[in-house]
């Protein structure tokens, strides 16, 4: 058993590719290593928490949601022999070799950024986790959403970035909206918020995420749509 599991990890590693991993990773290491390298350099504390929270909070969740859109649609003729069932098992297990692994190494930053007190203000030992998994299952969420509905890993990467970018850019208004801040990625990263608009946003960005998986599902459960789909 454990040697047929291994091998299906391998056939779908193989699948994947070394692009969306690599990709994923990418964010989370290259944060990592900016941060540790302004630690070295003697930035100040206010700079070395913000940038630890544009890591965790926002490039971390970037790169896995677009690493994760572009499996949309790999190999559509072979899967169309397969069932609705089967098709949406083998996606999410796709899914998850690249986003749990970029999970991981997202919570080893978290530590490390922990020990060197480079750590975004207000968050205690509760970040580890929730600093960047919600914005990180949200924005994965609708990128897979976005490349399944439009059959089109490119639109999507080219809209979770715009999403990303809008909520960066447009923070003040965001956080101003109460129904616009329940879904803010960056929450509590360079900005004061009360403990209820934390809670608040913490539950509300999982609860969104979920809702998309449902609707990924549903959309899968007609596998024929990505014949001729654009998998750029």
């Amino acid at each position: 058993m454990n040697r047929s599991i291994w091998a299906r990890l391998r056939l779908e590693l193989r699948v994947i590719g070394l692009a969306p991993p690599l990709t994923a990773l990418a964010a989370t290491l290259g944060g990592a290593v900016l941060v540790i390298a302004m630690h070295a350099t003697g930035a100040d504390a206010e700079h070395l928490d913000l940038a630890a929270g544009a890591v965790l909070a926002g490039f971390a969740p970037l790169g896995t949601a677009v690493a994760a859109s572009s499996i949309v649609g790999r190999d559509a003729g072979a899967e169309l022999v397969m069932t609705s069932t089967v098709y949406r098992r083998v996606l999410l297990l796709r899914v998850g070799l690249v986003v749990v692994p970029a999970a991981l190494v997202t919570m080893v930053d978290a530590i490390v950024f922990r020990a060197l007190n480079a750590w975004p203000e207000g968050q205690g030992t509760d970040g580890y986790v929730l600093v960047w998994a919600p914005p990180m299952l949200w924005l994965v969420a609708l990128a897979m959403l976005i490349a399944t509905g439009l059959r089109s890993p490119a639109a999507a990467s080219g809209l979770i970035g715009g999403i990303w970018l809008a909520q960066d850019l447009m923070r003040t208004a965001i956080l101003g909206n109460t129904v616009l801040r329940a879904q803010y990625m960056f929450m509590g990263v360079g900005a004061k918020v009360s403990a209820h608009d934390w809670t608040v946003n913490r539950i509300a960005l999982p609860a969104v995420a979920i809702a998309a998986v449902i609707a990924v599902g549903l959309l899968l459960g007609r596998p024929e749509r990505f014949v001729g789909s654009d998998a750029a």
